[in-house]
């Protein structure tokens, strides 16, 4: 049923973002799917230098989004690495093997990230509350989390 009458619109701010600890990185969740039933969400992620994001791998069921907003972020594929810089938007649909990192050894990075559906920011909510305090994952609690949200390793066939 389409939406009728009057539909409000929300700002968010910086300092009211839900904020997470992923690793190195820190994600701060801005929008989770809850204002958008779940069609987008958006985050900033935020790469310290010389820091490398998540290992390689794809998504079965979602695109993401990457909007440089600092520094530099690296975008490595099967087919070599990608360099993108402020204001520069990289597009991942599903299926694409892909990881990123801060290849900056004294430069901080930041990138704002949509992944559509919105639910997929809870696996960064799953991540951040499995490896609180420091805590590192062995890599079949990082697979058993991503499978959970339909991402997969590289060697993982994307079709049944």
């Amino acid at each position: 049923m389409p939406i009728r009458g009057p539909v409000p619109v929300k700002l968010y701010k910086r300092d009211a973002a839900e904020t997470l600890r992923v690793g190195p990185l820190t994600i701060r969740v801005y929008e989770d799917g809850s204002l958008t039933e779940n069609r987008v969400s958006a985050v900033l992620v935020e790469v310290p230098a010389g820091k490398s994001g998540p290992p390689m791998h794809w998504h079965r069921f979602h695109d993401e989004l990457f909007l440089v907003t600092k520094g530099t972020m690296t975008f490595v594929t099967p087919d070599g690495e990608v360099t993108a810089s402020e204001g520069d938007l990289m597009t991942v649909p599903p299926g694409a093997i892909h990881t990123f990192k801060n290849a900056s050894e004294t430069e901080d990075a930041a990138c704002y990230m949509t992944a559509t559906p919105g639910h997929y920011v809870d696996y960064f909510r799953m991540l951040a509350k499995a490896s609180e305090g420091g805590k590192q994952l062995a890599p079949g609690e990082v697979r058993h989390l991503m499978a959970l949200f339909g991402t997969f390793p590289p060697d993982v066939e994307s079709e049944p």
